[in-house]
């Protein structure tokens, strides 16, 4: 595989085919996980699944059509996800679109201040007077009853209902608004999606986290017992597939990475695909190197990349698409974030490390979409909606 690889040394090239060998999933190996996400998304849906429950939440939202059942003139919705709240107005039949983006100072009573927000963005917009619906999306579960931990760096809201509480700050602050829903951001997009194009019915995003959502039979869904032929939007949580059972190739960087997190034993196939641990994957690889004396000088300054989420995702892209002949970029980026000197080998050790975790998470990030797509039977091509957001570099 490293042949081309010439400069580097055979202890180099040895180890490099050994991690390569550890993060490559055969074709079978991807076919049986396609089929274990189906099995979970069912079981998920079963009214008593048999011998276990499922580790998907497959949560079905009370949103179940593409459109409002009539038209609203002014709407707006909040997407918070702990770090910023975003707002929009939308004059339906005129297609103005207003929007802002608030960032909260800190997480601690984050709905008082999106009640803030809100009321910043009436006066802003001169939206005062009228009461308004409110849709509100959310990067989180927002089931009260969910106990899942946390993400890292995220809003701890387990066990919240969230239009609840942020009803109560709405009412405190006397605003003429009403919440009409609220949702995850990736059924959100699936009902956006859906409005545009009436063949999607699969959305998924891929950023900081991972989830995917898709519209099911309502009659389908055994735990609403129901016989309706209505579609019902479903929020999988696949970020959750693999954490109760040993049914992803996990290496041991991998297990090195969730059991140093703040979530441990939980969302695994997320932090094998998702943005927020990608790179601390790769900085794993890259200090193993280096404490074999494999990578960089023995006197370099290695504080820094020694720095648990010091090596951000965003920095894989840039180094992967790097094609100068001494990887000028891959160099600079050293120098400049690390202070760290690399030689040319250095320097295609680290572009290899990329590719190699790239790569898997894109083929497992094709097998969720192969689930869904099956799950979702239909005569007609079915479309996809996907959400990639790459925010600047920040550690987690």
């Amino acid at each position: 595989m490293f042949d081309r690889l010439s400069v580097l040394s055979k202890q180099q090239r040895l180890y490099l085919n050994d991690i390569a060998s550890a993060f490559e999933i055969s074709s079978d190996a991807l076919d049986k996980i396609v089929g274990q996400i189906t099995s979970e998304m069912c079981r998920g849906l079963a009214s008593n699944p048999m011998g276990r429950a499922s580790e998907l939440s497959m949560s079905p939202t009370l949103v179940h059509r593409s459109e409002p059942a009539q038209p609203v003139s002014l709407g707006m919705a909040i997407d918070a996800t702990g770090k910023r709240i975003r707002i929009g107005s939308l004059r339906d039949g005129q297609g103005q679109v207003s929007t802002q983006v608030f960032y909260p100072p800190s997480r601690e009573n984050i709905f008082d201040f999106a009640a803030f927000c809100i009321r910043e963005f009436l006066q802003q917009h001169d939206l005062e007077g009228t009461a308004l619906p409110l849709g509100v999306t959310i990067g989180l579960p927002v089931d009260s009853a969910s106990t899942d931990v946390a993400k890292e760096d995220s809003l701890d809201l387990c066990g919240s209902d969230v239009g609840r509480r942020l009803c109560s700050a709405i009412l405190r602050n006397h605003l003429p608004v009403h919440v009409t829903s609220v949702t995850n951001n990736v059924v959100s997009e699936l009902i956006a999606a859906r409005h545009r194009d009436k063949a999607t019915r699969v959305a998924a995003t891929f950023n900081r986290g991972i989830n995917a959502a898709y519209f099911e039979k309502l009659a389908n869904v055994e735990k609403l017992n129901s016989s309706s032929s209505s579609d019902i939007a479903i929020n999988t949580e696949v970020g959750r597939f693999g954490s109760l059972f040993n049914s992803l190739p996990q290496t041991m960087w991998d297990r090195r990475l969730d059991r140093e997190s703040r979530c441990p034993h939980t969302r695994a196939l997320e932090k094998l695909v998702a943005d927020q641990y990608l790179g601390e994957i790769v900085r794993n690889l890259i200090t193993d190197f280096m404490d074999r004396q494999l990578l960089f000088s023995a006197s370099c300054q290695a504080q820094a990349i020694s720095t648990a989420y010091a090596f951000h995702t965003a920095y894989m892209a840039p180094i992967m698409e790097d094609t100068s002949p001494d990887l000028q970029m891959v160099d600079a980026l050293f120098a400049a974030e690390f202070d760290i000197q690399s030689s040319l080998a250095d320097r295609l050790v680290i572009r290899e490390l990329c590719e190699i975790v790239a790569i898997r998470a894109a083929r497992l990030a094709g097998a969720i979409l192969a689930a869904l797509v099956l799950k979702t039977p239909s005569a007609k091509p079915t479309k996809v909606a996907l959400t990639k957001y790459s925010a600047p570099p920040r550690s987690p």
